[in-house]
């Protein structure tokens, strides 16, 4: 583990984000304030970033001395935000809606310290296309996968062979967490070897 020049929390209850930010071998704690997310903008592009900035902001009011992440991830389909299924009869719904085409998913992240006046907000897009589907192979991925807690009922990272015919971009960004820039940050200001 590499020693950090100051604390690092992360302000997210994804058990994914969780073993994503372990890969990058940092020490950092998990810390989750209770936010209102927003579910509008004018470019649904920029709800995540404004999300994720939310969710650190929230948990820097009480840890100032330290380097805070928010992150939050949507899925972006003909125009419009795809959230978690309420149960899995839309989780059905959802998947047969992407079956054979194409859809975004979007994650921002912010990475703030007040005191250190530390401000960085970004997002990052990428393209999952999914296999044409049958009820059969619908019905096999939610008998193997949970998937009421994840956008778009699905995870890529989770039998994604299934369903998932190619995707441009990080694949730890379609995950919830993108890893490229976030780790060139956490070096520029923690100091350490990732």
């Amino acid at each position: 583990m590499t020693v950090n020049k100051f604390p690092l929390i992360l302000a997210s209850a994804s058990p994914r984000r969780r073993e994503l930010l372990q890969s990058c071998a940092v020490d950092f704690t998990v810390k989750v304030a209770p936010v209102n997310e927003l579910d509008r903008a004018e470019d649904l592009r920029h709800l995540p970033q404004d999300n994720a900035l939310l969710k650190a902001q929230a948990v820097a009011v009480d840890h100032p001395q330290s380097l805070v992440i928010g992150a939050d991830t949507m899925i972006i389909f003909d125009g419009k935000a795809i959230g978690k299924p309420a149960d899995l009869d839309e989780a059905a719904a959802f998947l047969r809606a992407f079956s054979g085409k194409s859809h975004e998913v979007v994650t921002g992240v912010a990475l703030i310290c007040r005191e250190k006046q530390i401000c960085e907000v970004w997002s990052e897009v990428s393209v999952v296309k999914f296999k044409t589907l049958s009820e059969a192979v619908i019905s096999e991925y939610l008998r193997q996968v949970r998937v009421l807690d994840k956008a778009g009922a699905y995870a890529i990272q989770e039998h994604g062979e299934l369903i998932v015919e190619s995707f441009t971009g990080e694949v730890e960004n379609i995950v919830g967490l993108p890893l490229k820039k976030l780790q060139d940050l956490l070096k520029k200001y923690m100091n350490c070897q990732l």
